[in-house]
């Protein structure tokens, strides 16, 4: 059975930034994502850079290992452990 991660975006709220575009930088996918910005709808660009990232081999590992560095806003890190990756 294949395994499912799903990332909840708190964007300015808990996390400092907009998580989505942070993801696609960390990824390596920048350049892919701001040539097909103007051409699709949010959800579906968004869509369309899980499925590069499959197909340039990032594992859910890889996703992990970036979800782990999100530079929380520190008061409410001071309040709330970060998520169990």
């Amino acid at each position: 059975m294949a395994e499912i991660v799903i990332i909840l975006t708190l964007d300015k709220t808990i996390i400092e930034l907009n998580i989505d575009n942070w993801m696609v930088d960390e990824l390596g996918c920048t350049d892919l994502f701001n040539q097909q910005l103007p051409t699709m709808p949010w959800n579906s660009l968004m869509e369309r850079m899980m499925k590069e990232l499959h197909a340039q081999g990032k594992t859910i590992e890889d996703i992990k290992k970036v979800l782990r560095r999100i530079p929380y806003i520190l008061g409410l890190f001071l309040q709330f452990k970060k998520p169990m990756l």
